[in-house]
């Protein structure tokens, strides 16, 4: 059947009802995934007495799917996105409400919860590669960057609002009951994904080749690019250095090392959650006004040269608290900055057949990194002290990255770039 008639192309996104279809379901799945950040382990620590190395266990199954990046991004880009989405949507709510069901029945173990978590991540790896590679079916190129902030913007809400709602429904209810909350968040996101109605152009032909191939062409592509090269390159240097190193340290650095109470470190937090929300409301603006290269090298320099401040706070507990926050509000809003204009950028860079292995491996070495940096972090601040640990790897990670960009063409890109017409 044909496809109904269209008129003209939608003006703004508040009119572009698919785009609007997908926004609302993820950001209803956002707010679920929040819930279960917190509900999860919980259940694990509390309901199924796990011990820390269970819980290590816990933490470490849910973060292996990650090594799929590479994998996932071969398979998107042989499939039509739409129903990857669909199906990642309904399996992860199937998997989650399995976790309330045995508990009401008496039968929940840790061991079926490592289950859970371990087939949620690999669902979620794959619904991530395949939602960004999506977007640009539904959004034409001028409005791409508009998108990524809205669903940004969602991210930043989902984090703020979605712990404080799971408490208040763990407050109510049992921890195991809550994580039903996400399950149905799952099922509206599929809902949504569902009544989609725009078709989306069948995957180009299978080339035949291996799946090392694929990947390497992907990977390939990416540090061929003039852009994208020194991004990939940035992001796994901040990865290593501020993600691994800085943020494993930061809440032990913060109480014994900065010495500010306990009580105060969820307030310094949140501050960041702020400007999480400032920046991805600006991130558009900025990439309108300044250009897409001068918002992500500056967005770059600000963010990072904040994060010097956590090594240096100290004296004073209200001074070290005013240093803190101030950082986690700049790192906060130009993090958010950065990402919106680095998505726009790839996806707008990116050849249609390439788009998901290209993007799995910019995800790929943007995280990757900081489960190596959080060992070191482990075995160093043990060794030599946490001080000189955040000192060495806020600095490394705030000035290397500032340099690869302003070596590269991004400072002067003042428009998108746009993908060849073939691979």
């Amino acid at each position: 059947m044909a496809s109904p008639p269209t008129t003209e192309p939608p003006t703004t996104l508040w009119k572009n009802r698919d785009f609007l279809k997908l926004w609302s379901g993820e950001s209803l799945s956002l707010v679920g995934s929040q819930v279960t950040v917190l509900a999860m382990p919980i259940v694990a620590y509390l309901w199924l007495h796990a011990s820390v190395a269970e819980m290590g266990v816990l933490g470490a199954l849910a973060r292996l799917p990650m090594v799929l990046f590479f994998v996932v991004g071969v398979w998107v880009d042989r499939m039509r996105r739409r129903p990857v989405l669909i199906w990642s949507d309904v399996i992860r709510a199937l998997m989650l409400a399995t976790v309330p069901l045995l508990f009401v029945m008496d039968m929940l173990t840790l061991w079926w919860l490592y289950v859970v978590v371990l087939v949620m991540g690999v669902f979620g790896v794959l619904f991530e590669i395949a939602y960004r590679s999506y977007l640009p079916v539904l959004v034409s190129p001028e409005h791409l960057g508009d998108g990524n902030s809205k669903l940004q913007l969602s991210d930043s809400i989902s984090k703020a609002v979605g712990p404080s709602l799971a408490g208040v429904l763990i407050g109510i209810r049992s921890a195991p009951l809550v994580i039903l909350v996400d399950a149905i968040s799952y099922v509206l996101s599929a809902l949504c994904l569902i009544s989609i109605r725009k078709r989306e152009d069948p995957p180009a032909p299978d080339e035949g080749g291996s799946m090392i191939a694929a990947i390497r062409a992907g990977f390939g592509w990416v540090m061929s690019h003039p852009v994208v090269r020194p991004l990939a390159i940035a992001s796994a240097v901040y990865s290593f250095f501020d993600i691994g190193i800085l943020q494993t340290l930061y809440i032990p650095y913060v109480i014994d090392g900065a010495g500010v109470p306990a009580g105060w470190v969820g307030g310094v937090l949140a501050v960041g959650g702020v400007g999480a929300i400032a920046g991805a409301w600006l991130s558009v603006r900025l990439m309108k006004g300044a250009g897409p290269g001068p918002t992500m090298f500056w967005s770059t320099v600000i963010g990072n040269s904040a994060l010097i401040l956590v090594p240096l706070a100290g004296g004073p507990v209200w001074l070290a608290i005013a240093m803190l926050a101030f950082s986690q509000l700049l790192v906060g809003l130009c993090t958010q900055v950065f990402v919106v204009n680095n998505i726009t950028v790839l996806q707008s860079a990116t050849p249609r057949e390439l788009m998901g292995r290209v993007i799995a491996t910019i995800w790929a070495m943007g995280l990757v990194p900081a489960p190596l940096g959080a060992l070191v972090a482990g075995f160093l601040g043990q060794s030599v002290g946490m001080r000189p640990v955040v000192l060495v790897a806020a600095i490394i990670g705030a000035v290397v990255p500032m340099i690869v960009l302003a070596l590269s063409p991004i400072p002067r890109m003042r428009e998108l770039p746009q993908a060849p017409a073939t691979a």
